[in-house]
């Protein structure tokens, strides 16, 4: 009897932690229903419609695929997103970690630099942006009247076809670098100190300890920086949309109009509904891709298992 009633109590504990758990989770779980999940599967659906916002839609299989890759300046578009996210990958990676290996010991100042470096990734991206407008306006910005200052040649900059889209990888490149500074201070604060102290022992210099023990040890959170500034980098839409004139935009000739942008464009002022689900599923195939092939790769080159 006893072990029967143990029993029960215990299942019926177990259960009552269960609904606990359960109804914390439902708020998240119908949201992630509600605003993720089912837009998904209807921009699934979507994409292989004529669909443009009436109540007529009519299914076309894969003409929407076709004409994005075959009919349309899709490809060129494309090009210019990964464009777009290699140049600022590399930099905000390369950035973040300079500034890091410099300010991650405590020293004088260093508190008030990581702040500094910081507090742009906390700003709203469209405050950033109209604030470079004014920088970089073409006439009387103040980028222009510093240069004419010391008698260096202006430059069109937002309005150039061969500049605009440089413009906006560089105001990129300064908000988001101080994010994976602060990722990387924390990653070498955690590496093992003795192992600087064993790779001095053997006389590493201080160029063999960075590619053999900080790389290493830092690893894990390179890989996690480096996923994230990839997925950013293919979803710029922001300053592309502030900076070189709004909803009509996408720079001069083109030059900055990435996928995203492109895809906000048909969609919410050509109405083409179905052609821009087409275009955010390729989108997406090529992010979930390139994240895949990150994934696999890592176990070449993360490390886990450092002490």
């Amino acid at each position: 009897m006893r072990i029967s009633q143990r029993f029960h109590m215990k299942k019926s504990v177990s259960q009552g932690k269960w609904w606990i758990i359960m109804s914390f989770l439902l708020p998240s779980f119908i949201g992630f229903a509600v605003f993720i999940f089912l837009p998904m599967l209807t921009t699934l659906g979507m994409a292989f419609t004529n669909y443009s916002g009436g109540t007529k839609w009519k299914f076309i299989g894969l003409t929407n695929f076709r004409m994005a890759f075959f009919k349309s300046q899709f490809p060129s578009y494309l090009y210019l997103t990964f464009k777009f996210m290699f140049v600022t990958v590399f930099f905000q990676i390369v950035l973040g970690l300079g500034f890091a290996l410099v300010l991650a010991k405590p020293s004088k100042g260093c508190g008030f630099f990581r702040s500094a470096f910081y507090i742009p990734n906390i700003l709203s991206s469209v405050a950033v942006g109209l604030a470079f407008n004014f920088i970089f306006e073409p006439s009387a910005g103040l980028m222009n009247q510093l240069l004419a200052s010391v008698g260096l040649p202006t430059s069109k900059f937002l309005t150039s076809d061969k500049s605009a889209l440089g413009v906006i990888m560089a105001v990129t490149i300064w908000q988001n670098f101080g994010y994976y500074m602060v990722l990387f201070i924390g990653g070498l604060q955690n590496i093992n100190p003795s192992l600087y102290e064993a790779s001095n022992m053997d006389g590493a210099n201080k160029w063999q300890q960075f590619w053999s023990v900080t790389i290493p040890g830092l690893s894990p959170v390179l890989f996690f920086a480096i996923t994230m500034a990839v997925i950013r980098g293919f979803q710029v839409f922001d300053f592309v949309y502030v900076m070189t004139g709004g909803q009509a935009g996408g720079g001069p000739g083109g030059s900055t109009t990435v996928l995203a942008f492109d895809i906000y464009r048909n969609a919410f002022q050509y109405y083409r509904m179905g052609y821009a689900a087409s275009e955010s599923l390729i989108l997406m195939v090529i992010i979930l891709a390139i994240t895949a092939i990150q994934q696999i790769g890592q176990k070449k080159w993360v490390v886990y298992d450092a002490v």
